[in-house]
């Protein structure tokens, strides 16, 4: 390209935000400005005791922000001595904002162990999460707001988007013995990136593109998985090596994760209460991507003393039964369904898991 080539396409491009910003901005009924951001660690939530409207190309849902700044419903900082507490945290699957708090699975889940007539407490449920987090975040959102809280559980639910898409900011910091260091990643970050970072979270644009952007990831994924498979005989040489360095990211990418989660697992159980990780990988997600939950989850939380359920089969089941889908149609998120069968996966897990749900003490 000519530099007169160069002039044009940037003159397009400054062109097009010129005039799709301020209309997704205008357009876009959802409000972004309503996250706020803890000074110490950085950590971010909605605005305590508040709500507002979201809305995507198939559904519209007024999201109600709890007096811990979460999605849900209101929750007592003191636990009453009948209480059984379970803390879920996550992203955006467990925020769930696309769905009212009536169908959020963490509320479903609740009503479920409630139902029963024998049961030996009062179950609590409570959500805490944002989106866009990753497994490294949802340990210092767990430090900062679910420790707090004395739970008799931790449930920590990642999806396939978490798994591949990460960043610097994701990966933790050692010291000199190898540990982790329990420092958010945010408290350390070079103040343009933060003010970028937050500028990105009220953007109406920039929110939409990223959605966009992750649905468009996860369908050429999915193609890319296996884009000949038909037809294809044997590996050419180009092939194999890619696959070998896909391997090997594989393979760093869970040494790192298996560091996280033993941490994480340990100031759980540090605190008194068992940890549970659950897995689930959406219908689109490419075929090497969902396999890797199952492939690695079971050695490591053996390894590390913690327990692990995969969501997929029970919400597999239930989207064959009922014929409807777990997400939106124009949206990766569970809707209203595949909160429901999310929260039919966890029951049937700690109902056949009931030392999960006995009080532990130190």
């Amino acid at each position: 390209m000519n530099l007169k080539q160069y002039v044009t396409v940037g003159a397009g491009i400054l062109v097009s935000v010129c005039i799709f910003v301020p209309l997704v901005e205008i357009t876009d009924p959802n409000d972004y400005n309503l996250v706020s951001t803890d000074p110490v660690t950085g950590l971010a939530r909605y605005k305590p005791n508040s709500s507002f409207m979201t809305a995507g190309d198939c559904y519209e849902n007024k999201v109600e922000v709890n007096n811990l700044g979460f999605h849900g419903p209101p929750v007592q900082l003191e636990k009453g001595k009948e209480v059984f507490r379970i803390v879920i945290v996550g992203s955006s699957y467990v925020s769930a904002i696309q769905v009212p708090v009536r169908d959020m699975h963490s509320t479903l889940l609740q009503e479920k162990l409630n139902a029963n007539p024998k049961r030996a407490y009062t179950y609590e449920v409570v959500p805490i999460a944002m989106g866009m987090n990753r497994i490294l975040l949802d340990m210092f959102y767990y430090l900062k707001y679910g420790s707090m809280l004395a739970p008799d559980l931790v449930i920590n639910i990642e999806s396939d988007y978490e798994l591949i898409a990460q960043n610097p900011i994701d990966m933790p910091a050692y010291d000199a013995q190898g540990n982790i260091l329990l420092q958010t990643p945010k408290s350390g970050e070079n103040p343009n990136v933060g003010y970028f970072r937050s500028i990105s979270r009220h953007s109406k644009f920039l929110v939409n593109l990223y959605n966009r952007f992750l649905i468009f990831r996860s369908s050429l994924n999915s193609f890319l998985s296996a884009p000949f498979s038909g037809t294809a005989v044997s590996i050419p040489t180009t092939e194999a090596a890619a696959k070998e360095v896909a391997l090997r990211a594989e393979e760093e990418r869970w040494q790192v994760k298996e560091k996280i989660l033993s941490t994480y697992a340990k100031l759980v159980l540090k605190n008194g209460a068992p940890f549970v990780f659950a897995s689930w990988t959406g219908p689109s997600a490419a075929t090497s991507t969902a396999q890797e939950f199952p492939r690695h989850m079971p050695e490591i939380a053996k390894r590390n003393n913690f327990s692990y359920v995969d969501l997929v089969p029970v919400s597999r089941a239930a989207e064959a039964i009922t014929g409807r889908a777990s997400n939106y149609p124009c949206d990766y998120h569970w809707n209203s369904d595949g909160n429901r069968y999310a929260a039919e996966a966890l029951y049937s897990y700690l109902s056949t898991h009931p030392a999960l749900l006995t009080h532990h003490s130190l």
